[in-house]
């Protein structure tokens, strides 16, 4: 027995010496491998560009005294507004209105002046409101302004309360004769002012001073730029000549040798 513990403590002890025999250093813990990302902020600065505007080209202005010229024909519709007409149109050369006028005399006016030289490059015409005014005076009057540039032809007042209107047939012709000829314009008239009784007097076809101020600004409306190469202007100074009465009344708004020469005693 006593052989027995001796060796058991023998054995103790040399299993005690192996374990002191052993590495006993504390392993190092490794530190982690720096995987974060650096924070430092790397400012990218776009390069300068330069934006250079296009600037368009000043655009070309008309000249104070434009190229062409006006002449106007008309009866005691376009009376009623020669001095309108004179402050909306500064190239007016010549303007030639009385009441009671016919589409037979304004066509005979206009071969005068055909002849004369007085059409200029723009005709305005306002006729047929004191009576018939065939297709074929229409034409008989467009050879006379076939080499005119440019004609506006003025629709005519249908007053609400004239049973069966001369004006209403007569604006049948107007705006049929002007899908014929290229050179002419329509300029409606009656349609501007339909809803505007303001614009007329008593009788709902010769204009009141409102009615004289829309209308001479819807025919200037209606002239466009002036055409290359007009006409040559009128000669002399401009000024007004009036003649007749009553229904008769006429004026003439031009050099007074072209008025004279024109006017209807």
């Amino acid at each position: 027995m006593r052989n027995l513990s001796v060796l058991a403590t023998f054995l103790v002890a040399a299993l005690l010496a192996g374990c002191s025999g052993a590495d006993n250093t504390p392993a190092q813990k490794t530190p982690p491998e720096d995987t974060s990302v650096d924070s430092t902020t790397v400012s990218i600065q776009p390069e300068n560009t330069i934006v250079t505007a296009v600037v368009p080209e000043k655009a070309a202005t008309a000249t104070d005294e434009p190229a062409g010229w006006v002449s106007a024909l008309g009866d005691s519709v376009m009376l009623g507004a020669v001095e309108a007409l004179q402050q909306e149109i500064p190239n007016l050369g010549l303007l030639n209105a009385q009441g009671s006028r016919q589409p037979s005399a304004a066509i005979d006016i206009l071969k005068q002046w055909q002849t004369a030289g007085y059409l200029g490059d723009t005709v305005v015409i306002d006729i047929g409101n004191n009576g018939p005014f065939s297709s074929e005076q229409f034409d008989e009057m467009m050879q006379v302004l076939g080499k005119v540039p440019k004609v506006l032809i003025v629709t005519l007042t249908v007053p609400p309360s004239v049973e069966d209107p001369i004006a209403m047939s007569n604006n049948t012709v107007l705006t049929d004769g002007v899908q014929r000829y290229p050179n002419t314009v329509l300029v409606d008239w009656q349609a501007a002012s339909i809803d505007h009784p303001e614009y007329f007097s008593a009788d709902n076809t010769h204009l009141s001073l409102q009615g004289a101020e829309a209308y001479a600004h819807l025919i200037a409306a209606h002239l466009g730029p002036p055409p290359q190469g007009g006409s040559e202007t009128p000669p002399g100074p401009q000024q007004i000549i009036s003649w007749g009465e009553g229904g008769f009344f006429g004026k003439c708004v031009g050099p007074p040798s072209w008025c004279a020469a024109t006017t209807t005693p």
